[in-house]
């Protein structure tokens, strides 16, 4: 069902440039894995959470996380923006190891208090990816 969903979304990719198509199939497919993450919090499945955050980590980290090879996905007029990919990698590690962290009950606290810290932490990182989004894409 999930490879179905994404090769549904892909389609209208099929008619950008190769580095536009790299870049939107990328982040088509990290949104996608956060909905993962989100699906998990709803039905309390604490091991998909684990599971989809990690996967979702490493797929923003080897996009966002390394400044020339995001450039190269950017048009020439947006290039200097990758910096703000490299900053939301970094505000994402930091929130995804706070989820972890939560899971694995590091602080020893109630499962309330680590549920709510978790989910905080998650919307963290959908901040970080639409502010990456908004600047990159918007003109101002």
């Amino acid at each position: 069902m999930f490879k179905k969903r994404v090769l549904i979304s892909l389609v209208p990719l099929l008619f950008t440039s190769l580095a536009a198509y790299d870049l939107k199939s990328n982040m088509l497919l990290l949104n996608e894995e956060l909905r993962e993450v989100q699906r998990g919090f709803i039905s309390s499945d604490q091991s998909g959470v684990e599971k989809s955050i990690k996967r979702f980590a490493q797929h923003s980290q080897e996009l966002l996380g390394n400044k020339e090879k995001f450039s190269e996905m950017l048009p020439a007029n947006k290039k200097h923006k990758a910096s703000e990919a490299v900053m939301s990698a970094q505000i994402i590690s930091h929130n995804v190891q706070i989820i972890l962290d939560a899971i694995e009950n590091k602080r020893n606290q109630s499962g309330i208090v680590r549920r709510e810290e978790a989910q905080r932490a998650y919307t963290y990182i959908e901040h970080a990816c639409f502010r990456c989004h908004n600047l990159v894409r918007d003109e101002y």
